[in-house]
């Protein structure tokens, strides 16, 4: 089950750096971030992180940024840049700021920092900014953790947790992927091709539904998982399981299943781990499972699909009343 964490109210622009790693589960460096925040109390709500442009890019970033904060309908955003370089920073917030001025979108607070000393344009800020120190030990991070969020030292180390298995244990994964495959081909052989969906989650449902509520976990299990969703079928009944109520346990559980799978089983678990991780709010793991879904097939629709999602800004909500309102999901056999 997931927990709902403590409600952290920041108060100044300290509470929002703080507070960075909790947004995104890593420690920021070297981006561009903006929260979009919500009705008179400024909710946080929809947040992204973008790497600092190259000087010729920052304009079509501050126009995409401004798009994506639209896109979710933000009444307000709070800006935040990350860089050693405080001429770079000042240069994107002024452009971010602009293209947010013309989208009628309110700039509540925007703050540079260089990880040693922060700057804010509140009046009477000091010019040479305010020293403070990243601490794991914040009211925001303190909370979060012990909700159950777990906290990166940064983004390459959630690469990794989506990388492809290696060394010994791909070499034993791969065999036991084999054992698994002689397991469902013959299923698959004697099931009527209309209920092939219906006969994998036979197999697949109930393993979801252990690992949702915390029992034991088997590789073989995963591994079953990973080989039942390349069928369309299964993916698809899978894919329909995952909504706004239960994307973070499918999300945790896709990602134990992302730590096992080996080719040619990787698109469609990378997917699913894409796209519930999309509507829990969690673009960036979105997009580096995503990608590696891409890097295994190009081609692969519910990839691209989630791919083209992600790219466009569009809002988890959208889904949600696309879903809502009778509209099936896309699907590659229509």
């Amino acid at each position: 089950m997931t927990s709902t964490p403590s409600t952290f109210v920041a108060h100044d622009a300290h509470d929002i750096l703080q507070s960075l790693p909790t947004l995104f589960g890593f420690h920021v460096e070297e981006s561009i971030v903006a929260v979009a925040t919500y009705g008179d109390r400024r909710r946080f709500g929809f947040r992204l992180r973008i790497d600092l442009p190259p000087p010729e890019a920052v304009d079509l970033e501050a126009g995409r940024i401004a798009s994506y904060l639209e896109q979710h309908e933000a009444d307000g955003v709070v800006l935040v840049v990350l860089t050693n370089d405080q001429e770079v920073a000042l240069d994107l917030l002024d452009a971010v700021h602009v293209e947010l001025d013309e989208a009628g979108i309110e700039v509540v607070v925007r703050v540079r920092a260089d990880g040693r000393r922060y700057w804010t344009d509140a009046l009477g800020a000091p010019a040479e900014g305010v020293s403070y120190t990243p601490s794991d030990h914040h009211l925001s991070i303190v909370q979060a953790v012990a909700a159950g969020q777990q906290i990166l030292p940064g983004r390459e180390t959630l690469v990794d947790r989506f990388a492809a298995v290696a060394g010994d244990r791909r070499i034993w994964l791969e065999h036991a992927t084999g054992t698994i495959i002689d397991e469902v081909v013959p299923v698959i052989a004697r099931s009527d091709p209309d209920r092939l969906g219906e006969t994998g989650m036979s197999v697949v449902g109930p393993i979801l539904d252990r690992l949702v509520a915390g029992g034991r976990v088997l590789d073989a299990d995963l591994l079953r998982i990973a080989v039942w969703v390349s069928s369309v079928k299964v993916r698809d009944a899978v894919w329909a399981r995952i909504d706004r109520d239960t994307a973070g346990d499918m999300l945790r559980v896709l990602t134990l299943v992302s730590g096992s799978v080996v080719p040619p089983f990787e698109p469609a678990v990378l997917s699913l781990t894409a796209f519930a991780a999309w509507l829990t709010g969690d673009g960036t793991q979105a997009l580096i499972a995503v990608e590696r879904a891409l890097r295994a097939d190009p081609d692969y629709s519910m990839a691209r699909l989630v791919l083209d999602v992600l790219e466009h800004g569009m809002s988890p909500s959208h889904w949600t009343d696309f879903v809502d309102g009778g509209h099936d999901r896309p699907s590659d056999d229509g």
